[in-house]
């Protein structure tokens, strides 16, 4: 079955998501990545492989005043007057000062929409290589587009042809076995931790694979239109979810698509109007203009209406969203679309991102988040962990496994439900219970008491 390319689409959108909570923000400036040169912004284009520069001179073309006053006269020059691939194949490290600069140039509004457009183009393109190899499944093309963008086309191409020759073709390879020979190959294997975090964040996506038909069948079929949004007012925040973005609210033709998720702000409202709502990213995703009222949703009611619900020290699960510098900050300084275990290390009731949290699984979330971003997390199933015996059989429902029972972070996060054998209890641990998959599911190490039943 051929892929669309609508659904193309839809795997950019997942796909870039996980990208850039694996990679850095908008203002990223690695000085030396792998002694192949600075990598910079959301993505981490790489000087040594030609992307850094050329990015660098896109910017600089858009406000040429601009870019000089930040970078000064020699990284000016450098930039401005060098061929776009002055710098492949060199290892053009950042000094600190050169650093703090093209950090400053990379966080404008130049900055952040060129970076949007090329990450958009990049991704799109990661997809679409996957797609000429054969592959169908939708989650596989989301997992090799990370592949693509971490290993580059090599990498990718290697591992989805030898998953191919290994199932019988490459509209039989689905997540599971991309994800496979991804561990097993020379190179990428080295990075177990991101393969792992990439295929639970894909195998949690809506996308379909190649073992459910049913959900194929669903992503063929033309969905109706989002009910448009009623109530909303100048102010509101909304989800955009991607579409195009127009210079008025009856223009005829869209200045620009965004294939991206965006929580923005209302800035104004033309009930009459075709593209009724006016629209602003508070998240650094670039939407600015008029949009469809099919193009956003209203966000979901906050799930603690009362801040002082929950308090400094406190556990909670982090469902993805802006995480930014202070509780009052107007824009997120990154989005997280990860679903972590954080601790709670402050709360201002007063402000609009009221808690402060840490993620305590390594998903990333340092900072102030919004009431609607964290739930309370759930009861624990044995209150008593005597209850539990070395040799039971359990159900593990998922979260952090740690590499002993009194660790501070987990060493990976296992969001799937598996039959675990108990073959250690601590009853004074954090994490009392050491569990080993039977299933095959890959749980092996101390999980917490409300993580079993």
């Amino acid at each position: 079955m051929a892929v669309t390319a609508a659904q193309v689409k839809k795997v950019v959108k997942v796909a870039s998501g996980i990208i850039y909570s694996q990679e850095g923000n908008y203002g990223s400036v690695n000085r030396n990545d792998n002694n192949h040169g600075m990598s910079i912004g959301k993505c981490q284009w790489n000087a040594y492989w030609g992307r850094a520069l050329p990015l660098l001179k896109s910017i600089v073309e858009k406000d040429q005043e601009q870019a000089k006053e930040i970078l000064g006269d020699a990284l000016y020059t450098e930039i401005a007057g060098s061929s776009a691939d002055a710098w492949n194949r060199q290892e053009r490290e950042a000094t600190e000062e050169e650093a703090k600069a093209i950090s400053k140039l990379l966080t404008t509004k130049d900055g952040k929409e060129t970076q949007d457009d090329l990450a958009d183009a990049d991704i799109t393109g990661y997809v679409k290589n996957g797609v000429k190899i054969g592959l169908v499944s939708l989650k596989a093309l989301a997992y090799f587009a990370d592949l693509e963008n971490q290993g580059g086309s090599g990498a990718s191409s290697r591992i989805a042809k030898t998953a191919a020759e290994a199932t019988g073709g490459a509209e039989k390879v689905g997540l599971e076995e991309i994800h496979a020979y991804a561990l097993k190959d020379a190179t990428m294997g080295q990075y177990e931790s991101r393969r792992s975090k990439v295929y639970e964040a894909v195998k949690e996506s809506n996308l379909a694979d190649v073992s459910n038909a049913k959900a194929e069948e669903e992503q063929n079929t033309p969905q109706k239109p989002q009910e448009t949004p009623t109530g909303l007012s100048k102010g509101d925040i909304v989800t955009f979810t991607g579409g195009g973005v127009y210079i008025s609210s009856t223009a005829e033709y869209a200045a620009k698509e965004k294939d991206v998720v965006s929580t923005c702000k209302v800035t104004g409202v033309n009930t009459k109007g075709t593209h009724p709502y006016h629209c602003i990213s508070q998240d650094g995703k670039g939407v600015y203009g008029w949009v469809d009222a099919g193009s956003i949703k209203e966000l979901s009611s906050k799930v603690h209406s009362d801040p002082t619900s929950v308090s400094k020290g406190d556990i909670v699960t982090f469902t993805g969203g802006g995480v930014y510098k202070s509780s009052t900050a107007e824009y997120a300084s990154v989005q997280r679309n990860v679903t972590s275990t954080c601790k709670v290390t402050g709360v201002n009731t007063k402000g609009t991102h009221p808690y402060h949290c840490i993620s305590q699984d390594g998903k990333g979330v340092y900072g102030w988040v919004d009431a609607g971003s964290i739930k309370e997390l759930s009861s624990k199933v044995h209150s008593d962990p005597t209850s539990v015996s070395k040799g039971d059989i359990v159900t593990f429902t998922g979260g952090g496994v740690y590499k002993s029972s009194t660790a501070e972070y987990a060493s990976v996060q296992r969001n799937v439900t598996s039959t675990c054998k108990v073959t250690g209890v601590n009853t004074k641990g954090t994490h009392p219970y050491h569990c080993i998959s039977q299933d095959g599911k890959g749980v092996y190490g101390w999980v917490d008491a409300a993580d079993v039943k």
